[in-house]
């Protein structure tokens, strides 16, 4: 899948004195989805946005670094949170590692891993994932609804 264009707009009316884009790096560690959690919530709340819409990128952030912490062999990872066309688009890089491609797999009731990347398709109005040079890790991204920002 071919990534949309990345030039950055503010998100909505007012908030042009905010970054349209935020980037942090973090350990691929367990506790990386909280950080990043954390990071996300701070950032929107500087841009004045809903409830509604933190939350929502708050839970994408999350399965994108648990995917990339649980799922590759990476140390670090990083992640960058942009506001473009009136969407937010996040993204997390990882070192790769992963002989699979990300794709959103049917759970069962029991199984108490699985349903992450069907969460950021259902909430997302896009998604998708860009492989690195010569097999170097990934980008697994996700455009949220401009509704949400």
């Amino acid at each position: 899948m071919i990534a949309p264009d990345l030039t950055p707009t503010p998100l909505a009316p007012g908030s042009t004195g905010i970054p349209p884009r935020e980037a942090f790096h973090l350990p691929a560690e367990r506790a990386a989805a909280s950080d990043a959690r954390h990071r996300v919530r701070a950032w929107l709340s500087r841009k004045d946005v809903s409830e509604d819409a933190r939350d929502t990128a708050q839970l994408v952030i999350s399965e994108l670094v648990t995917n990339a912490v649980v799922h590759t062999s990476s140390t670090s990872i990083s992640c960058v949170l942009q506001a473009v066309r009136g969407q937010l688009r996040i993204e997390v890089r990882d070192q790769g590692g992963c002989a699979t491609h990300p794709v959103p797999r049917d759970a069962t009731m029991g199984d108490e891993h699985g349903r992450g990347l069907l969460l950021v398709e259902t909430l997302a109005d896009t998604w998708g994932v860009v492989h690195g040079e010569r097999g170097k890790g990934r980008t697994v991204w996700a455009a949220l609804p401009a509704h949400s920002v």
